[in-house]
């Protein structure tokens, strides 16, 4: 068993500025992602969750992977994202 191996964790801010710009729909699309397998290996067990206000509303909506805070964070940024952060291949197979 490796121990330095840490689950990748995913954090949406579900504050109401970034909920109401467009977080709602980013928590939706990495769980589906996620789901439909569409996200590398290592990455479908990541952990997902929601978090209150982060305190950066104007920046929002907000997105944290793996410790890194990423601001104004559309559905299409979060794909790019994901893609660069991980390796993912967004709607294909690989």
């Amino acid at each position: 068993m490796e121990q330095n191996q840490e689950k990748h964790r995913i954090t949406i801010c579900m504050g109401s500025s970034c909920f109401s710009r467009g977080n709602s729909v980013n928590a939706e699309l990495v769980q589906r992602l996620i789901q439909e397998g569409k996200v590398r290996a290592d990455l479908l067990d990541a952990e997902v969750t929601g978090t209150l206000c982060e305190g950066l509303c104007k920046e929002g909506p907000i997105v944290i992977i793996d410790g890194v805070i990423h601001r104004q964070v559309t559905p299409m940024v979060l794909q790019d994202l994901l893609v660069a952060q991980h390796g993912a291949k967004v709607g294909g197979q690989g």
